[in-house]
């Protein structure tokens, strides 16, 4: 073989006419080791080092087969490290690595079975893999939010990212990455199809708006049936079998609510980056002036005091801090969009430093935004600390120390049953991902620098986060990170509330309590007998069945 057109068309004839598929990958990995004789030039070296690679880990993940995963794994560094960093195929070489890596992590999730057996079994798995999970979950971010790789390879990447974020309960998160791999790549059936099965399983939860979130489960599944060849291109004729048989629900329930009038640029700024504090997973959730109404739903008690603990008063306040924090964010976003120049509304007289450095409101404001909202995280453990009574010291609380001991096993005091451990297990493996190489750690970084140090919008020649007393941090850069700083903040807010829910269960309180009805913050009614306008939810109904609306929130 002389060309890169004969290797290319060897190593498939390898991979599709072995009915063995460990004969056929320890074929393909021999075939590679010839490619350093060969008369290829460097770049089709690796390019074919990169084929082969796929062709491997294919037949691991197949044969769930450690040590073939690991030789497609070693294929993908090698071609990577080969490969210039500003070309599609050093992205989809790191994709590689990153689908190895999980694929070998994935052998040990353990079969379907009771909850209360399968759920604990599966948390072990996530966290005796977790450091191996982190590097590739910063790994699938990378790529997917990288300019120079392909879309088809971003849109995979993203995909990959929010199936490991919704294997640990992260949904919120995962929902976020797969309208990311949608965007990317309008195309991707798989990407829709595991959003609708994400859905389903939210459905079962019977937290938060049901009855809307089912419209929107429809709505993907609809998506992924009519993306069948796209979902075949991404992940094969079984995936798209596996959506094809996903029934609607038929749900009477709104899609979006509070997107009415165009002309409101902050609510479809808010929706379009999805950064509601709301029950819905689509616009506000609500026409109320008052959206952000996401909150602990449900409470028992034999008393007023029983019905309302401190946790109310401090999830009101971890509300307002937010919402000041994307309010910041928002009114940054807009000026940044309008141009460098200095705003009307800027009273500051700055030196040219001559240095394509960006000064004045609108980038503070974006700064800012991105450390407040961060330090919303650590009082977030400190309402969780105080609420379930773990007894740390609450000066020395903070986000990333707080869900887990040393060993990643997350602390008992969070956890209700075997059957409930998910959003505890949830929260503690966002906090993994705020430190070291994880995904968060650069938005981490940021905001310490921020914090400490002086840091600073640039045009050209920015240097990313340093130690050093001065960075310089490329404009898109800090948008792009706080968005992304306030999805989390988001997403760990929304987690609590499932935690709390998960120490809340109907089935725990079984008996008579006492009727006791909350209202909204200075809205008291007139007749203290009427119902409270913040009634508890009734429980979605099953998939395949009807869920009506019940009100203008889509509560089924």
């Amino acid at each position: 073989m002389s060309t890169y057109e004969e290797w290319y068309r060897r190593f498939l004839l390898v991979s599709e006419t072995n009915a063995d598929k460990a004969f056929a990958a320890q074929e393909l990995l021999t075939l590679a080791g010839g490619i350093d004789g060969s008369a290829l030039s460097a770049k089709e070296r690796s390019a074919l080092r990169f084929v082969c690679s796929s062709l491997v880990i294919n037949a691991g993940t197949d044969l769930a087969d450690a040590t073939i995963l690991q030789a497609g794994q070693e294929l993908a560094s090698r071609a990577q490290g080969e490969t210039d960093p500003t070309e599609p195929l050093h992205f989809q070489c790191i994709y590689n690595v990153a689908n190895a890596i999980v694929g070998a992590c994935d052998l040990g999730l353990p079969p379907e079975g009771p909850r209360e057996v399968w759920l604990p079994a599966l948390i072990e798995n996530r966290r005796s893999s977790r450091f191996e999970l982190r590097r590739a979950r910063r790994m699938f971010l990378d790529v997917g939010s990288s300019q120079q790789a392909d879309p088809h390879t971003r849109s995979a990447a993203y995909c990959n990212l929010a199936n490991s974020l919704d294997h640990s309960g992260r949904w919120a998160e995962a929902y976020d990455f797969y309208l990311r791999a949608l965007e990317a790549d309008p195309t991707n059936g798989n990407a829709a199809g595991n959003l609708a099965q994400l859905l389903l399983s939210r459905i079962h939860t019977r937290v938060g708006q049901t009855g809307h979130i089912a419209a929107v489960y429809d709505k993907y599944v609809k998506m992924a049936q009519s993306l069948r060849d796209g979902t075949i291109a991404f992940a094969g004729s079984a995936t798209a079998n596996r959506w094809d048989g996903l029934e609607p629900t038929d749900s009477l329930g709104h899609l979006v609510h509070g997107l009415d009038d165009p002309e409101d640029e902050y609510r479809q700024w808010v929706a379009t980056y999805r950064l509601a504090l709301s029950p819905a997973v689509e616009g506000l959730g609500t026409e109320d002036a008052h959206w952000d109404s996401a909150a602990i739903e449900i409470l028992y008690g034999n008393s007023p005091e029983e019905m309302s603990p401190p946790i109310l008063a401090e999830m009101n306040v971890l509300k307002s801090d937010f919402l000041v924090s994307r309010q910041l964010a928002y009114e940054g976003y807009v000026q940044v969009a309008e141009g460098p120049q200095q705003k009307d509304d800027d009273t500051g007289y700055y030196i040219e430093t001559l240095d394509y450095s960006l000064y004045g409101l609108q980038y503070s404001k974006l700064f800012l935004a991105q450390r407040s909202a961060l330090d919303v995280l650590d009082k977030t453990a400190v309402v969780a600390n105080e609420h379930f009574g773990v007894g740390d010291e609450a000066r020395r609380v903070s986000f990333r120390k707080f869900w887990a001991n040393k060993d990643g096993v997350v602390r008992p005091s969070l956890t209700k049953s075997p059957a409930r451990s998910l959003p505890p297990h949830a929260l503690s493996e966002l906090a993994y991902d705020m430190e070291g190489d994880g995904m968060y750690a650069p938005s981490q970084a940021l905001r310490n620098a921020g914090t400490h140090r002086i840091v600073h919008a640039a045009f050209l020649d920015d240097t990313g986060i340093t130690i050093d007393a001065r960075s310089r941090i490329h404009l898109f850069e800090l948008v792009e990170s706080t968005v992304l700083a306030l999805q989390v903040t988001r997403s760990a807010y929304l987690y609590l509330i499932d935690l709390v829910s998960s120490w809340n269960h109907p089935d725990d309180h079984v008996g008579t309590y006492a009727p006791f009805p909350s209202f909204e913050y200075m809205q008291f009614p007139e007749d203290p007998e009427q119902e409270s306008p913040s009634e508890a939810p009734e429980a979605a109904a099953p998939a395949g069945e009807n869920s009506e609306a019940s009100d203008s929130r889509d509560e089924a």
